[in-house]
This record gives C-alpha cells, structure tokens and sequence, in this order.
C-alpha cells in the first residue's frame, strides 16, 4: 500500500518556513487513505477555503488598496501606528510598497495559496494513482479540485502580477504553477501572466466534470465551474465567453434551485428583530445591535440560497466605508444601504489624559449580518451576466438583468433602474459596474482587483488610472498600472528557490515612517 501523508499537504518549498528546497515537513503518521471515496474528506477540508488575502486578525490589507476603505487621522496615529498586529493594512492604504514585511510569512501565500493548492495537488493526483480517473467519482473530486485550484491561481496571479492585458505581452513572472504534490518534485520556474491564465482555463475546462449539484457550495458545483469560467473571461475581457458561460451557469443554477426567488434573497422581506431591552448610544443605531431576520433560518451559513462557490471572507464591518463608496447608494430605495449603512460609535482612545474620539460613524454592517462570500455568489453571477451583455450591446437583456437583482435589493413599487431603457451603452455598463460595487462584499480583494481591470477601459467614466487615499491631510497616490498594484514574494521563500533568479529585499520594513 502506497503511504501518503496528509503533512506533504503544506507546500513547505513555497513556505518560508521551510529549511529546504523541498516539502520540508515531517510525517506525522496519518495516512490518506487508499478508496478515492476517502479523498472527499480533503476536499472538505476548511484549508482548502480560508486566508486568502485574509490576516490572522481576519481583516485584508489588499482591501486597503482599493476604494472602498477609509483610515481615521486618529486610527492612524493611535491604532495603526501604535499597536496594530496588521500594520500592512496601514501600508496598503499608504502605498508603502511591499506591504508586508518581506522578512516575514505571508498569510496570502503560505495560508492562502499554496496551502490551499497543496492539498488540491494531492487530490488530483491521488485520483491519478488510484487509477480512479474514468470513474465517476473520481471524474467528480478531480474536476473539484480543479476548479479549487485554478480559482486560488488566478486571484493569486492577477493579485501579485499585474491585470491581464489582451493587447499586451503579459509577460511578467509572478509566481509558480504547482501542480505536484510530492514532496520531491521540485517547484516550476515562475509563470508569466500568460502562463498562469492558460493554466487557469486548461484546469476549469477540466473541471466541468464536476456534479450538476453538491452539498456544500465550497466544493464547485458545474453551474460554479461555469460561473468561474465567466469570471475567468471577465478578467481576460473576453467578452462573448464571460456571457456563454455567465447564461450557461445562471440556466443550472435556475435549473438546481427551481426559480430565481430560491437562488436570491429578497431583502424587502427582511427586518431587524425588536428587542425592548436595547440602549443604543446617543446618535447611534439601534438595529447595530439587533439581530436581522431574514427569510429562512440561513441567511448566517455557508450554504444558504446565494452562494455558489463559497471562499472565507475577511470582516470588514470594523472598518470605515470610504465617502465615495457610500455616495453610490440611493439612500431611500436600495435596501443595503438601510439595512447595512448603520451609524455607530467609531474609533476614540485616551491618551495622557486626553481623549481622541472620532465621534459617531457610519460602518457597513452587511458581513456582520449575514453571511459574506469572496469566491462566487448567484447575484454576482447575474450581474456577471448583465456585464457581458452590456459589452456586447446587447442592451435590453443587459438591463433585463440588472433589473431582475434590482426586484431583490430595492424598496418601493417601481424598483427597475429609472430610465434604463433610455440609456447609451456606456451609461448602462456604467450602471451595472455600481451595482456590481455595492453588491460584492466591501472589504475582500475584489474591488482592488475590478479596480485594475477596469483601468483597462481607458477613457471611461469608470476606468480609473490612479486611486487617492487620505489620512491626516495628506493624499497618498498611486497608479493602478504600477508596482503598487502587485506583490512581492518574501525573501525566505526567495531564498529557498534561487532557480526563480529573485533578489531578496533588504530593504528596512518601516511602514509607520511613511
């Protein structure tokens, strides 16, 4: 019986801590069992879904890139530059690039990534030595794991390197391609852009094996790989693909669910639960304390209505919305903004005797309510939807989508996007990009990243060539198309692979002197 331990499930030649070139971790003794009906409980496993792009204090210093995220004067004299364990948060937002110390681990890359990919690895080619290929099962967890795989690839690539360009060479090399998962295959040269989007597309076109449904949507269902297919294109902005497989993913969710109301929340059928005994503060809330009572019993677990493909999420109801994202909502109709815009006391420490208060805030509390996804939900897939149709012209069943999210997000009797049949191209995609915005979670990697991929649109209202961020008086700026908008490999990792030609950065890690 061949022995498989699940410690080679740690990519220890792409973890800093590792002391060699290889997997370096010891066996601890439990095997991988030899059925391929056992491989289902590494696919089960949490690693497979967390800390991508998420810190141990389970927020995202990516976000910070964005702008959807905003830092107190007193957060950042107090908080960020006195005591915080995530001061790269406070690098982001300041572009003082690299944004984590490069002597140290990297939560994206050693938790996120590669610890996620390694057990894929390990999946895939389990199935392979079991001989379990043309099985169904085996056809099943294999296609899983792919999609698994290429979904943590392409987030990862397209976050170290640069957005994919069509009309460029994407030539850069950003980070491996590990697809083996014995400890002594050595790690691939760096892939480029190019190489790590073709990866990506060869491993979901592979994954359309996977089940018409599963039990848990953080194992990819066939609607998920063709919805993560769409998103794949979405990012190489190809356009009649994004929409195939955007129609071809909304038909099986429509078709596994049974209607649009069981794959969406209405949110005009939810409430915040009364509660007699509840003594907000003066200014503030009452329903930041409440409890939200939504249409099932769900709406706090992985698995409700709206989900997809479930990925962890970092919390961000803690932090401040930035002026602008709050500016894009209609303060009277759209239901997120009133069930989830709720004003609460924001940050204040004593200091000397001294008390520095930033009075009352408004947070965004929608992560705090419910249950918050990074990798792929049905509203993000019919906005999707509409996205492509609008880049393709095809207007009316452009705005037929947006508006059927509308019916589920929005108050009043007439809840279609006013005047939609009247707008231009332009106006309408423009339209569906702040949708797009006010739907996905505030603080995950995901505006950063629409961010650069918009910037491709030159010359459009949306396209934005430089992002701002404020704090304390000064402006601190960077260019989407720059090395602000990519990460560097830590020097440990570096070391441990001198075949990727890398030179470490030595250069003195000091973010709170920026």
């Amino acid at each position: 019986m061949k022995k498989i331990f699940y410690s080679i499930l740690v990519s220890g030649a792409l973890v800093s801590s590792s002391c060699t070139k290889f997997l370096d971790v010891k066996p601890v003794g439990q095997l991988i069992p030899t059925k391929v009906e056992d491989l289902e409980n590494l696919l089960n496993n949490t690693r497979t879904i967390d800390y991508h792009f998420i810190d141990n204090n389970r927020g995202s210093f990516y976000a910070f890139l964005g702008d959807n995220l905003q830092i107190s004067v007193n957060q950042e004299k107090y908080l960020y530059l006195s005591t915080h364990p995530n001061v790269d948060r406070y690098a982001a937002y300041t572009f003082y690039h690299p944004y984590s110390d490069p002597t140290k681990p990297q939560y994206a890359w050693e938790w996120g990534i590669y610890r996620a990919t390694a057990i894929f690895n390990t999946v895939i080619d389990e199935v392979t030595n079991l001989k379990a290929e043309g099985s169904d099962l085996g056809k099943i967890i294999s296609g899983q794991a792919k999609a698994g795989r290429a979904w943590s690839y392409m987030v990862g690539g397209l976050a170290y390197g640069p957005m994919y360009d069509p009309g460029a060479a994407n030539d850069k090399k950003v980070l491996p391609y590990r697809k083996a998962s014995s400890p002594i295959v050595a790690n691939p040269d760096l892939a480029t852009t190019k190489e790590i989007m073709d990866l990506v597309e060869q491993d979901l076109m592979e994954a359309r094996t996977a089940p018409d449904n599963v039990g848990n949507p953080s194992r990819a269902s066939l609607a998920a790989v063709h919805g993560l297919l769409a998103q794949f294109y979405m990012f190489k902005r190809d356009w009649a693909k994004m929409s195939e497989n955007a129609e071809l993913a909304w038909t099986k969710v429509l078709a596994n669910k049974g209607s649009v109301d069981n794959a969406i929340y209405d949110y005009n059928k939810f409430y915040y639960k009364p509660d007699p005994n509840a003594s907000p503060s003066p200014g503030t809330d009452v329903e930041v304390g409440l409890e939200l009572i939504g249409q099932d019993n769900f709406i706090r677990q992985t698995d409700n209505r709206e989900q997809l493909f479930y990925r962890m999420t970092p919390s961000s109801s803690g932090h401040y919305p930035s002026d602008e994202f709050l500016s894009i909502f209609d303060k009277t109709n759209d239901l997120r903004y009133k069930l989830f815009a709720l004003k609460s006391l924001g940050y204040s420490i004593t200091v000397g005797g001294v008390k520095y208060d930033d009075g009352i805030k408004v947070y965004y509390y929608r992560d705090a309510k419910m249950v918050d996804n990074q990798g792929l939900t049905n509203p993000e897939l019919l906005l999707m939807k509409a996205e492509a149709n609008a880049r393709l012209n095809k207007l009316s069943v452009a705005l037929a989508d947006l508006n059927l999210l509308r019916k589920y997000r929005y108050a009043g009797t007439n809840k279609n996007l006013p005047n939609g049949a009247s707008l231009s191209q332009d106006q309408l995609l423009e339209e569906i990009l702040k949708e797009r915005r006010r739907e996905l979670p505030l603080g995950t990697y995901q505006r950063t990243m629409d961010v650069k991929r918009l910037a491709l649109d030159t010359g459009k209202p949306w396209a934005k060539t430089k992002i701002d961020h404020v704090v304390g008086g000064k402006t601190y700026s960077a260019e989407v198309n720059s090395k602000f908008y990519t990460l560097e490999i830590n020097n440990p990792t570096i070391n441990l692979n001198p075949q990727w030609g890398l030179q470490p950065n030595n250069t003195t890690y000091l973010p709170i002197k920026n």
